[in-house]
């Protein structure tokens, strides 16, 4: 795949991404999604599904372990 090809494709995939989270943000606001489905199931940072053992445990959690655990990391250092 070519790079203009591969930019093409990430582009697309971010426009779709931006949709998706859109409806599910319009969905929650119309009252169509159940309280306990409110959160999105896919992590904000890698996009990888967050494993329902986390999500059952922290049902607020934006992100899977690993991206959690790396910007906590990151944030120390910083701090």
């Amino acid at each position: 795949m070519n790079t203009n090809a591969a930019v093409e494709q990430a582009e697309q995939r971010v426009e779709l991404e931006c949709a998706a989270g859109v409806a599910r943000i319009q969905a929650v606001v119309r009252g169509q999604v159940p309280p306990s489905h409110k959160r999105s199931p896919y992590c904000a940072e890698c996009g990888e599904r967050i494993p329902d053992a986390r999500r059952n445990a922290m049902p607020d959690a934006e992100r899977c372990v690993d991206c959690e655990t790396f910007i906590e990391r990151q944030s120390r250092r910083r701090a």
